[in-house]
């Protein structure tokens, strides 16, 4: 009986003793915050001012890493360990140039800056000795000095200012270099093959004839050393057309040339026409057919008409041209003068640099009612071309006479003379 009521009291020992652990421990819970659960499956939000002792989840990453899951945030174990800052929106900033997306395929590129300035020189140098003068004169000379100034204002206007140094005669018959504008135009791209020229600009035929022929720093050519055609260029407007085998050009001058101003009412219409009859398949294709005409007037009753027409064979070794001219003229108050003459020229070469070997014949009759009066003009030589950088050099010795209907000689002359262009 005495061992059952001492294992009554232990029971009721042990019993009291576990209540009061258990008290214990339950008011422990209650002073210690509870731990708050975390989220993993989705990135919470920035969290409350009021919620201090929570660490904040960090803000979602920008659009651009959408791919890359968000690293999943480290729970927080103590209210005093700070959470990471979150962070910064990288969305709110622009990309830097270079990090733009590239120019897509068949997007033109923004157009040139205009005006364009391009600046050029063609100069002719010459030394002359006369060798049938018993004095015997000689003379260094400029014959051309162009400053070419080209400004495009956009991709089809142009304009051209050339002032040019030459050889005048004063009223006193003293010849002097003297600066005077030998263009002044604009130039407008009406299409691909059409373009329109106003004020002082190239006459249709002589910058045509040197496009083909370039030894105009021997000397004029044959209708503008004879007086018929006044110069290269003229004021007035014009129009040019081309094609792949034709090349048509159309103006209306006053006349004069050369700049010269107007003294009457009278213009000269100047006409053009060059094409190629021959296939470009065979050798023919290298033939060139021109004519040209120039109708005008000196004055009232006194007329200016010039007819051409040229033949040229074009190769890189071999430049050839035969052209016949026929002109009414009446330069003085007098009666209208026939001319009639024929001009050959030849060019053997090396190629557009090298060696060359160049002749020319004149035949020339003043005037067709005076059979007895005839010129003929012989010039022979050689040239070498080199181009240096940029710029084209020409190096031309040639001997040029000319002769009466009678074999009479009448003028002889050695020239050496530089072509530079650039």
């Amino acid at each position: 009986m005495k061992n059952v009521n001492r294992f009554c009291l232990t029971a009721v020992i042990l019993v009291g003793m576990s209540g009061a652990a258990s008290a214990q421990t339950l008011a422990r819970a209650e002073a210690t915050p509870a731990i708050p659960p975390v989220k993993t499956a989705t990135p919470a939000p920035a969290p409350a001012a009021e919620k201090v002792a929570a660490a904040p989840a960090p803000a979602p990453t920008p659009a651009t890493a959408e791919a890359t899951p968000a690293p999943t945030p480290t729970p927080a174990t103590a209210a005093a360990t700070p959470a990471p800052e979150p962070a910064p929106a990288r969305a709110a900033t622009p990309p830097a140039p270079e990090q733009q997306a590239p120019r897509p395929a068949g997007v033109a590129p923004s157009s040139a800056s205009f005006p364009v300035v391009t600046f050029g020189i063609a100069s002719f140098l010459q030394y002359e000795a006369q060798l049938h003068e018993s004095n015997g004169y000689n003379a260094f000379d400029v014959t051309r000095g162009y400053l070419n100034i080209e400004a495009r204002l956009n991709d089809r206007v142009r304009v051209r200012f050339t002032p040019n140094v030459r050889p005048t005669t004063d009223a006193d018959l003293n010849q002097n270099l003297a600066l005077r504008m030998e263009y002044a135009s604009l130039d407008v791209r009406a299409s691909d093959s059409m373009s329109i020229m106003f004020g002082l600009h190239e006459m249709p035929w002589l910058a045509f004839e040197e496009s083909v022929n370039r030894y105009r720093v021997i000397g004029p050519f044959f209708s503008e050393r004879l007086g018929l055609i006044p110069g290269v260029t003229d004021l007035g407007v014009s129009v040019k057309n081309r094609t792949e085998r034709t090349d048509i050009h159309v103006g209306v001058y006053n006349g004069e040339g050369q700049g010269r101003a107007e003294i009457d009412k009278y213009k000269s219409i100047d006409g053009r026409a060059t094409f190629r009859p021959f296939s470009e398949d065979g050798e023919l294709g290298n033939v060139s057919i021109s004519g040209f005409y120039q109708y005008g007037w000196y004055a009232r009753d006194r007329p200016r008409n010039v007819a051409i027409v040229m033949g040229s064979y074009e190769v890189p070794n071999i430049v050839l041209t035969a052209q016949y001219l026929s002109a009414t003229d009446n330069p003085f108050v007098a009666v209208d003068v026939q001319r009639r003459g024929m001009s050959f020229f030849g060019e053997l070469r090396q190629g557009l640099t090298g060696w060359a070997g160049v002749g020319g014949l004149d035949l020339f009759v003043p005037d067709a009612n005076n059979d007895g009066d005839s010129r003929r003009r012989l010039v022979f030589g050689g040239a070498r071309w080199s181009q240096v950088g940029r710029a084209r050099l020409g190096v031309v010795v040639t001997l040029d006479q000319t002769y009466q209907t009678n074999s009479q000689l009448l003028e002889r002359r050695l020239l050496g003379q530089t072509h530079i262009e650039f």
